[in-house]
Formats: structure tokens, C-alpha cells, sequence
């Protein structure tokens, strides 16, 4: 019988793994959060996650421009 530590281990492995398989899941069934294309993944802008298309993922352009854009929609 294994022991409450191993079983614990277990839980938490298995809610990080269950939770990674939804991360991706959100990222490929989601629309980027700045146009209507489809994202080809989720990434961290500040303390949120934004699902983005390449046009718009963080590591190719101005983020901060693209959150102020995204805002003067809304309005």
C-alpha cells in the first residue's frame, strides 16, 4: 500500500498534468484576444494569459501598443 506522501505526490502530479492538457487545449480552441484568428497558443502578458495568434504573440512586437489598441475597441 503506498504510503499518504506517494499517494499526495500522485494528486498533485495528476491536477498539474490535467491542468497543463487544458492550457492546451484553451490555446487551440481559442481565438487570439486581439483579432479573430485562431491562436496558436496562450501567453503570459503581465500577470494574465491572453491566447494569441503569431501576429500578436509578445515576443514579436509591442505589447503595450497592442493593449492599448485592444482597449480603444472596447470603448
Amino acid at each position: 500500500m503506498p504510503s499518504q506522501e506517494t499517494q499526495w505526490y500522485k494528486d498533485v502530479r495528476l491536477v498539474q498534468l490535467l491542468d497543463d492538457m487544458r492550457q492546451r487545449n484553451l490555446a487551440f480552441m481559442a481565438k487570439c484576444y486581439f483579432c479573430n484568428q485562431k491562436s496558436e497558443g496562450i501567453k503570459a502578458i503581465g500577470y494574465q494569459l491572453f491566447p494569441v495568434c503569431p501576429n500578436h504573440d509578445p515576443l514579436n512586437g509591442d505589447i503595450n501598443a497592442m493593449l492599448e489598441s485592444q482597449t480603444s475597441f472596447e470603448e
